[in-house]
């Protein structure tokens, strides 16, 4: 014992550090407090952020939406099911690509775009834990809104714009997995909106806020503008909606070959076509 004191002497340490404990380093995902108080550092802003303001929550009338064609909702018309087949399909292939973003055009106006895409996002939100948010982004000419009888507060445009300060005001809540993002009027430089900055800031609130396994972006016609041609690259695939006897070969094949040539294209809705079937049928 006398040679290690003398041995600690002649190195200049004392007693008492060799006694002293080593500091332990904190664990690699354990909280250190900082040493100045949280308002020396910052404003405690940061607690309004993690208690953000919750969605406007709407009721939408299911009887109502019928007569508009929009029959997943209440499930009593049983045309329902052809949506039921299409949100399979398109899941299988969501799933299978691990896509999240699908884009709903058409070639021209008149084709159903809309109905399609509120027919499919109902039925994509009656799976359990399978949150669904729907974006208009048909700045012309939106339709969800009008179609759902709802007064946005906000809408996108005016988001895009910078008049609206919130992303979240332009969103309403009318199921428990289903947010819809709602425009209102005409907005005639709609192509040069799509592609502003603050559209990757209502992406981020898409994302990080409202949290969806599906987003379907309602769009322009293709022949009507440029707007669904530029805004197709920010998504990860597409359906086109044609309307039988009035959409043309050539419409379909121009459009086709336009979104194919992006690698967007997931396939081709038909809609309006006439049922031959004589009875109901039920599975």
């Amino acid at each position: 014992m006398e040679h290690i004191k003398s041995a600690l002497k002649k190195a200049g340490i004392t007693d008492s550090d060799a006694l002293a404990p080593e500091p332990v380093a904190p664990a690699p995902h354990e909280f250190v407090a900082p040493a100045d108080p949280i308002s020396k550092i910052g404003n405690d802003d940061s607690a309004e952020k993690t208690q953000a303001k919750p969605l406007r929550q709407v009721e939408v009338d299911s009887k109502d939406l019928e007569r508009k064609r929009i029959v997943s909702k209440s499930m009593d018309d049983p045309t329902h099911i052809a949506f039921n087949l299409l949100r399979t399909r398109v899941r299988q292939a969501m799933s299978e690509n691990k896509w999240k973003s699908l884009a709903i055009t058409s070639p021209t106006p008149g084709c159903g775009k809309t109905m399609v895409t509120l027919n499919l996002a109902f039925s994509l939100s009656r799976n359990p834990g399978l949150k669904t948010v729907v974006v208009d982004l048909d700045l012309r000419r939106p339709s969800i809104a009008p179609t759902l009888n709802i007064e946005p507060d906000r809408s996108i445009a005016q988001y895009l714009l910078g008049r609206a300060e919130e992303a979240r005001d332009c969103f309403v809540q009318v199921d428990p997995n289903l947010v819809l993002g709602l425009n209102s009027g005409h907005t005639p430089a709609s192509s040069e909106l799509l592609q502003a900055p603050r559209m990757l800031d209502l992406f981020r609130f898409i994302d990080k806020e409202l949290a969806p396994e599906v987003v379907l972006f309602d769009l322009p016609p293709m022949k009507s503008s440029d707007d669904a041609l530029g805004f197709l690259p920010r998504v990860d695939t597409s359906l086109l909606v044609v309307a039988s006897g009035t959409t043309t070969t050539e419409e379909v094949d121009e459009c086709e070959l336009q979104i194919s040539e992006l690698d967007k294209l997931l396939g081709i809705v038909l809609n309006k076509c006439e049922d031959t079937q004589t009875e109901d049928y039920y599975y």
